[in-house]
């Protein structure tokens, strides 16, 4: 599975916040990363921690 698959698997908030940006709201989503792993080469990589995602529509942005 590559890592975006790996980030977004069961993350259903992300895909409400998606939706709250398709409104025209700013949004904004936490996502844990713990237990994430996935393989560079021949490497393991484990993730641990959060990443916090802020959505902005494009019109805000001008």
């Amino acid at each position: 599975m590559g890592l975006v698959e790996e980030i977004l698997k069961n993350k259903e908030e992300l895909l409400v916040k998606f939706l709250e940006i398709l409104e025209g709201k700013e949004s904004r989503a936490k996502v844990n990363l713990d237990g994430i792993e996935f393989h560079v080469g021949q490497s393991a990589v484990k993730m641990k921690g959060t990443v916090e995602f802020t959505f902005i529509p494009l019109e805000k942005l001008k």
